[in-house]
């Protein structure tokens, strides 16, 4: 007995489609809230420490890797690392900055270099392990279009 699949021959399975611009664009702005969120919860509580050793310093930048490199997966490109990176930074630096009133968040101790430092090579560390789903340095340049 021959099998019928229907008035219909068997169609190919439907190509994925690529996410909506926009969709792209609100996720690198959560990256971006996350990027401050990070910044501004570390500065304020950096300091924390058992005797002279600056545990929250050291337990911020760990976190700090973390979520940037968890960034950078979730995204499937350097991008997705760099954004939260960079607000972080953005915030780091306003914050360390003496104000005219001489207000300081982020102070030059121990624990605020380890902090200020650690975080840095945890955003330089996961950027470069971060691997992009399509690679623009192997993918080659862009053709040029072709005569007519």
């Amino acid at each position: 007995m021959e099998q019928t699949t229907g008035p219909y021959p068997p169609q190919p399975p439907p190509e994925p489609t690529p996410e909506p611009a926009f969709l792209i664009g609100l996720a690198y702005g959560v990256l971006a809230v996350l990027g401050v969120v990070l910044g501004v919860i570390g500065s304020f509580e950096f300091s924390w420490g058992f005797g002279d050793v600056p545990v929250a310093a050291i337990l911020l930048s760990a976190v700090n890797l973390a979520a940037f490199r968890a960034a950078g997966w979730a995204m499937e490109s350097k991008l997705g690392a760099v954004v939260p990176a960079l607000l972080w930074m953005i915030i780091l630096v306003v914050l360390s900055s003496r104000r005219p009133e001489g207000d300081l968040v982020v102070t030059g101790t121990a624990a605020g270099y380890v902090y200020m430092f650690g975080g840095a090579a945890a955003a330089l560390v996961a950027i470069g392990w971060t691997r992009s789903a399509r690679p623009w340095m192997l993918s080659g340049a862009p053709r040029a279009p072709e005569a007519r």
